[in-house]
C-alpha cells in the first residue's frame, strides 16, 4: 500500500500542535539565543509542560500557533538556520516510525493534510531520511514489548503479530465495502474477547484467530438489514468521544479562562443530552442540531470518503493504532477504537456540511483531527479506554458504525 507525502507549507502542523522537546532540542534552542532578538524579548520560545516538571515544549501564541511561525506560514528556525536546527518532532513530522519486534515500519501521520490527501512522493523514496531520524530517536536500541492481545492477557510477540495480521486483513479486504470491513473486525474482537483463551497454548490460540477470521462474515447476521439506532447510553459515549475530536480540528484555540471553562462545561452537558442546538465549539462548524447529525448522508462523491478509507487502511497496515501512543491498551481495544473513528469522521462531516452538501475539501481537515487523537491524552488514556469497554459490553460498536455509515 503506497503512501505519499511532500510538504506543501500549509502550516497546519504549526497551529494547535503540542511539540515536546528532548534534552537535545532544549540545548539546541538555547544555543540559538532567540531571547536576544527584540521580537522574542519577554516572550519565551519554550515552556515547561507542568509547573513542577522538567519537560519542555515549544511555546505558542494566543491563537495556538507556534511562536516560530512567520506571517508567510514558514518556520522561522528553518528559514534562518536550516532544517537541522529545528526540534526533532518538527523534523520528523509527519513521518512515524512504528517499532515492532524485529523491524520498524515507516508510515505517515495523516494529521498532515498533504498526507491525508496522498499528495507527494512515495515514502519509499524517503527511507534514508526516515532511517536517520530513527537512529536519532534511538528506536532500535531496545525491542518494544508486545501489547496485550485482550484486556489482562499478554502473549509473546509471535501471537500478537498473528492477531495484528488478522486485523489488517479484515480491514483491507477489498471484497467488502469499508463499513462492512469495520463490522467484521468488531465482530472478530467480540468473539475473541468472549472466548476462553487463557488455557490455550500459543499454537491453539493462533489457530483460533484463523477460525474466527474465516467465519466472521457469517456472524454479522442481520445487522445491516436492521440498521438500528444506537442505544441512548452508547450514543452519549459516542458524542462525548466525537466532541474531543472537534477540539483537535485545525483552527481550534484553547482559551485559558474561567469563562471558557464554563462554556466547555455547558457544552459537555449538551453533548450528554444530545437534543436541540449543537454548542459552538469551533468556528468552522456551522449552526446545526443534534437531530441533523442523525440523518443519512446518502450517496456521496467517492472522493469524499477516500481520505477516511485510506486512513483506516494505512493505520491497519502499519499497526500504529495498537503499537503507538496507547500505553496499556490491548490490541482488541485499540482495534475497536480504530473502528470507532470511522463513524466519528462521518459524524463530523455531517456537522461540517450542515445546511449544505458535503464537499471533498472538508475531509482532509477531519482526518487531521482524527489522526491527532492518536497521541492526545483524553483519547489515548484510561478514560477513553473505559468508554470503549462500556460500548463494547453493550454490544453497540457495530451498531454505531452501521448507523453513522449510512
Amino acid at each position: 500500500m503506497v503512501e505519499r507525502w511532500d510538504c506543501h507549507q500549509c502550516g497546519v502542523c504549526c497551529r494547535g500542535s503540542i511539540v515536546p522537546l528532548s534534552a537535545d532540542d532544549v540545548a539546541r534552542l538555547q544555543s540559538q539565543e532567540w531571547e536576544k532578538r527584540p521580537e522574542y524579548q519577554g516572550a519565551p520560545v519554550m515552556v515547561r509542560e507542568s509547573w513542577l516538571g522538567h519537560d519542555y515544549r515549544l511555546a505558542q501564541r494566543a491563537d495556538g500557533s507556534c511562536v516560530f511561525l512567520t506571517s508567510e506560514g514558514l518556520c522561522r528556525i528553518h528559514k534562518e538556520l536550516g532544517f537541522d536546527a529545528k526540534p526533532l518532532v518538527c523534523r520528523m513530522f509527519p513521518f512515524q516510525v512504528v517499532p515492532r519486534d524485529d523491524v520498524a515500519y515507516l508510515t505517515i501521520r495523516r494529521a498532515c493534510p498533504s498526507a491525508a490527501a496522498d499528495k507527494g512522493r512515495p515514502i519509499a523514496e524517503q527511507l534514508a531520511f526516515a532511517r536517520q531520524l530513527a537512529r536519532e530517536r534511538h528506536l532500535a536500541d531496545e525491542a518494544p514489548h508486545p501489547p496485550p492481545i485482550k484486556p489482562g492477557e499478554r502473549r509473546a510477540w509471535r501471537v500478537a503479530r498473528k492477531l495484528l495480521e488478522a486485523g489488517q486483513r479484515l480491514l483491507t479486504d477489498e471484497r467488502y465495502p469499508p463499513v462492512r470491513r469495520l463490522v467484521h473486525s468488531l465482530v472478530f474482537c467480540r468473539l475473541l474477547e468472549k472466548a476462553r483463551t487463557r488455557p490455550l497454548t500459543d499454537e491453539r490460540l493462533i489457530e483460533l484467530f484463523g477460525v474466527l477470521e474465516q467465519n466472521v462474515a457469517d456472524e454479522v447476521g442481520d445487522l445491516f438489514s436492521r440498521r438500528e439506532r444506537p442505544s441512548g447510553a452508547a450514543a452519549v459515549l459516542f458524542r462525548q468521544t466525537a466532541a474531543e475530536y472537534v477540539r483537535l480540528h485545525p483552527g481550534f484555540v484553547v482559551k485559558p479562562s474561567w469563562r471558557e471553562r464554563w462554556r466547555l462545561a455547558v457544552a459537555a452537558w449538551k453533548f450528554v443530552r444530545g437534543r436541540g442546538q449543537l454548542p459552538r465549539l469551533h468556528a468552522i462548524f456551522p449552526e446545526a442540531t443534534f437531530e441533523q447529525l442523525e440523518r443519512p448522508l446518502g450517496l456521496l462523491d467517492p472522493a469524499i470518503y477516500q481520505p477516511l478509507n485510506r486512513m483506516i487502511e494505512t493505520t491497519a497496515v502499519s499497526w500504529s493504532y495498537a503499537l503507538a501512543n496507547r500505553s496499556g491498551w490491548s490490541i482488541v481495544e485499540s482495534l475497536r477504537m480504530l473502528a470507532l473513528t470511522y463513524p466519528i469522521g462521518l459524524w463530523l462531516l455531517r456537522w461540517r456540511s450542515a445546511g449544505g452538501s458535503p464537499q471533498p475539501e472538508y475531509m482532509p481537515q477531519i482526518i487531521t483531527a482524527l489522526d491527532r487523537g492518536q497521541g492526545y491524552g483524553p483519547l489515548a488514556g484510561g478514560k477513553q479506554r473505559r468508554r470503549v469497554q462500556v460500548v463494547a459490553r453493550l454490544d453497540e460498536l457495530e451498531r454505531l458504525v452501521i448507523w453513522y455509515g449510512r
